[in-house]
């Protein structure tokens, strides 16, 4: 009897291990799991989270977005002033003008249509890409014109000989230091579409007094004998009755710097309308004034005009 009772006891105990064992084992895995299962509702709750989404819309923001992206448009009219040295281009013109100067740029790719109160951009139409901005200084890739359209209509013979601008592709600098900006451009030529080369150095500075804002620009152009025989020159032939009526020889000149001076002003007169004025001069260089379709030296342009800024 004490023998039976003493195996039922050291049974009991060894069983009780046994079962605390394999309780604490059960308690401790089960509690592993649950805490794994409940993870995973915190962590889709937390990835889902309007501070993580957030989060993740910045960063997508930073890897497509560009600090130049935004768009701005103008429009203006007003009583201009031109006068050229280009004899049988009747570009010269007095009177009422519209300006309209717009620019849109998104995820770095833009377009601009510089018909505003500026020489700095002598094109109808740009598109480019905008590739690198740091603090001051912008790096774009441009297509555009650097010179305009001349159509020459000799008097006597009534010849017309047009010479057409092409858009090139090139490299434009842009710096901002306060009231202080500069532009730098190297390109294609606009004339010959297979050679040529143009560039350009700008510099303006803004004055505040009070409302009213003054500038002044200065600017240096290079045009190559390229470019100023493409539209400046004459070539042997190339106005057969013309040369004998009009009495033109035939011209090749050499390249040169185009020196460009303007100042301006403008005046809010309310949130959207603005006052406006600008006078321009451009020294031509010997190039282009010994040509016989030339017969000075200067450029001179000027504007008065109200524009709606949008």
């Amino acid at each position: 009897m004490t023998t039976f009772l003493y195996n039922d006891v050291r049974h009991f105990k060894v069983n009780s291990i046994l079962f605390l064992s394999l309780r604490n084992y059960l308690l401790e895995n089960h509690v592993k799991t649950f805490t794994k299962l409940l993870s995973i509702p915190v962590l889709i709750a937390s990835i889902l989270s309007p501070s993580a989404l957030m989060a993740a819309e910045e960063v997508k923001k930073e890897n497509t977005e560009n600090i130049r992206d935004g768009s701005y448009f103008d429009i203006g009219i007003g009583q201009g002033y031109q006068s050229d040295p280009f004899i049988f281009d009747n570009e010269n013109d007095s009177g009422l003008e519209l300006f309209i100067n717009g620019r849109y740029q998104k995820y770095g790719f833009f377009v601009e249509f510089p018909h505003g109160t500026s020489k700095q951009q002598n094109t109808v139409l740009s598109l480019g890409y905008n590739f690198l901005n740091t603090e001051h200084w912008s790096y774009d890739l441009r297509l555009a014109m650097n010179h305009r359209d001349l159509d020459y209509k000799l008097p006597k013979s009534s010849f017309v000989n047009r010479r057409v601008s092409h858009s090139k592709l090139g490299l434009r600098i842009l710096g901002d230091f306060d009231n202080t900006h500069l532009k730098f451009i190297v390109a294609g030529a606009s004339g010959d579409p297979e050679s040529g080369l143009y560039a350009s150095a700008w510099l303006s500075q803004n004055y505040q007094y009070n409302n009213w804002n003054f500038y002044s620009t200065l600017g240096i152009e290079y045009r190559n004998e390229d470019v100023v025989n493409y539209f400046y020159g004459i070539s042997e032939g190339e106005f057969p009755q013309a040369n004998e009526i009009d009495g033109l020889p035939s011209y090749q000149g050499k390249s040169g710097f185009e020196y460009t001076g303007q100042v301006g002003f403008d005046y809010p007169i309310t949130t959207d309308w603005v006052f406006e004025g600008f006078i321009r001069t451009t020294l031509l260089p010997s190039g282009i004034t010994d040509s016989p379709l030339v017969d000075g030296n200067t450029i001179s342009e000027a504007a008065v005009l109200v524009k709606y800024v949008f």
